[in-house]
Order: C-alpha cells, then structure tokens, then sequence
C-alpha cells in the first residue's frame, strides 16, 4: 500500500499514512464534534468541540500506529523484516517481509496488537480517573473517557478468531501447535474470515435498508474481510502449492526491458512482442541498472492524454519496493515476500548481481498447476543475462 504521507520510521521501517486515512479522520472528528461530546458534555461552544474532536482522533490515530508498530517490534524480535507501517481507512496494516517460522512467533506477533490496545484503554482510563479525582471535568473528562473505550473496542474486534484480523492470526497459531500443520490452520483461519465478512455484510445490509445510513460501513468492512481473507487464503495454498520449488524454477527468464525513458505512448505504438506474453517487464536506467518494474495494468491506467509525457520510470513500480529473490532460495520465502509486498512481482537475481528472472503471481500459479500451469521440480532451472544490474 502506497504511503501518501511519510510520518517517520519504527524498527527500520518507514512509517506513513495513506490518502484514505483523511476520510475516517473526517468522519470520527465529524461524529465527535457534532454528536457524542455534545450529547456527553453539552453547554459548549461549536468551535470547542471541534477542537476537542480533533485532539481526540489524533489521538485514536495516534493509538492505532502504537498497535501497528507493536506488531513490527515483536516481529523484528523474531527476525523477520518490516517493510512498512501504513494507517488508512481500515485503521493500520504492518507489511512484514516473511512469516513466522513457528506457531509460538506467529501468536506472540499477532497477540501483541490487541495487548497494546488494551493496555492503551487502560492508559486513557487512568487518566480519566486523576482527572476525576483532581476535579476536572467536562471536555477533558469525556476524551479520555471516550479513547479508553475506543481503545478498548478496537481491542475486541480484533480478537474476533476470524483472519486477517488478530484473533485469525491468534487462531492459526493454535491450530498450527495443535496440528503441526500450518496450511490446514491457516485455511480454516481465512475460512473464519469469510464468514465474519459475510456477517457484517449482512449485518450492514440489515441496518441499511432498515433506515440506518450508518449500516453502509460494517458492510464495507465486511466486504474487504471477506475479499482479504479469500486472498490469504489463495496465497496459503500457493506456498503450499511451490514448497520444495527454488526460485529458478518457477521464475521467467530473461524478461522483457524497457527504458525508463520511454514514453508509454511510444511502448503501445511500437510491437509488442518483445513482452512474450508476459504481462510484467523490468525497466531499466541509462546505465543499465534495474529501476523497477512495470505491468499492463499500470501503463493502462494512465490517461491517453497523458501517455505521449508520462514516461515508464513515472509508472514503474520503484526498485525500492521491488521483491529481490534469488534463483537458489526456496520459492515460498521469496512468495511471502511478494505477498508482504501486496503481490508485485519479483525480480531475481544471480550470485553477480545480474539480472537471471522475474517471478510474478501468474508464473507462481503456473507452477503450482494452475489454468495453463506446470509442475515445476526442485531445483534451479537454466536462466539468461538479460541485463547487468
């Protein structure tokens, strides 16, 4: 997920917030200043509320990055990499670049979220407790009063047993121990998932058509529940699918290069054979140096007007944010990278550095035998030097 806004780093990783963070900061700010401090305190001015709704979700915001980043912490601790935290509109997501290696990890990583946020609500309480007894009341009083119990509600969702939230990753981890079986535990924890998503479709839908306008969002939640957990789902069975590949055996390669330089305008105007099909090629600097990577849906996407000046360094996805595999490592440590990465694909590369292949999604699904796909052995298959990087 894109950051919009840098905000500073936790652990090494870059911390930010994404565009769609503003509208549920808009809509709890607007619901604070115009309902709940009213409703709670009364007898103030319009401008005081405002201000005291907006040092309020500041502060809830400020109590989701602390989650986020107790995540990231505990999984450093467990040496597994953090490539970002990010708060957008469905609170926070931590991207972690592998996965647990043991079912201890994978709860204590997942646990920790919800124990920061209740250790949270009982911060705020304590404050509202010396507020009480140091006899300040009004405004002061009902903030506290209201990030506690914020606090203490986003601890309880999450510990819904149901992935991607908390409670799921709690209940793979059980499973997981109690099994020794890490896809099993992780199916039936997205599994979970789906069904909570389809509860609070139907819970919205209920609430919408009843007259509630405020149904439109656990439907919307539940709509994106639903649609990450069937995806985690399909990774789990992916990683399963590939166990025992090398990254060279599933990768392409020799893919195609583009120029940075070049302008989308002149790659959809020339032949288009040299992407061999494929729908992901590596763009490369003047010097030869690998800058990132572009898809067919990413040159797509720009505007036809704007494709004779936008050039494919614009549209690449950066290098920085680019999975790095190598032909040799085992393809489900490269997956999981890829998957923390939010699916981009991967470009690899051998022992000098040089550019051997690129894995994406629809490579892994071919060598999982998928639609069109291979079974792939162990081992790393012939690759090409399609470029010094």
């Amino acid at each position: 997920m894109r950051q919009s806004i840098r905000l500073g780093r936790v652990a090494g990783a870059p911390v930010g917030a994404h565009w769609s963070l503003a509208v549920i900061f808009a809509l709890v700010t607007w619901q604070l200043a115009d309902a709940a401090l009213p409703g709670a305190y009364g007898g103030g001015t319009r401008p005081v509320y405002w201000v005291a709704a907006v040092v309020a979700t500041s502060l809830f915001l400020a109590s989701l990055l602390a989650h986020e980043s107790s995540h990231a912490l505990v999984a450093r601790h467990y040496g597994i990499g953090v490539r970002s935290i990010t708060l957008w509109l469905f609170g926070g997501v931590a991207e972690l670049e592998g996965e647990a290696r043991t079912p201890g990890a994978d709860f204590a990583i997942a646990a920790v979220g919800p124990g920061m946020s209740v250790a949270l609500a009982g911060l705020f309480a304590g404050a509202q407790l010396v507020l009480e007894r140091a006899g300040v009341g009004g405004l002061p009083l009902d903030v506290t009063s209201w990030l506690w119990q914020i606090n203490l509600l986003l601890a309880a969702f999450n510990l819904v047993p149901a992935a991607p939230l908390d409670g799921g990753r709690i209940l793979r981890a059980g499973l997981w121990k109690r099994s020794g079986d890490r896809t099993r535990a992780a199916v039936v924890a997205a599994r979970a998932g789906r069904g909570f998503g389809v509860v609070l479709i139907g819970v919205g839908a209920l609430e919408f058509f009843t007259g509630s306008p405020i149904g439109l969002w656990p439907a919307v939640l539940g709509w994106f529940l639903f649609v990450a957990a069937g995806a985690e789902e399909s990774a789990t069975r992916q990683r399963d699918a590939v166990a025992g590949l090398r990254v060279g055996a599933v990768m392409t390669p020799q893919p195609p290069l583009a120029p940075d330089a070049m302008t989308v305008a002149e790659l959809l105007a020339g032949p288009i054979a040299w992407w061999y099909g494929r729908q992901t090629a590596v763009v490369v600097g003047p010097t030869g140096w690998i800058a990132g990577t572009v898809t067919v849906d990413r040159i797509r996407h720009v505007p036809e007007p704007a494709r004779a000046t936008t050039t494919l360094g614009a549209v690449a996805e950066p290098v920085e944010r680019t999975p790095v595999g190598r032909p040799d490592e085992p393809m489900t440590a490269l997956l999981a990278r890829m998957y923390a990465a939010g699916g981009r694909p991967a470009v690899v590369l051998d022992a000098e550095n040089r550019l051997a292949g690129i894995v994406t999604l629809d490579d892994v699904a071919r060598a999982a035998g998928g639609p069109g796909g291979r079974a792939g052995a162990d081992g790393p298959a012939a690759w090409g030097e399609a470029g010094r990087t």
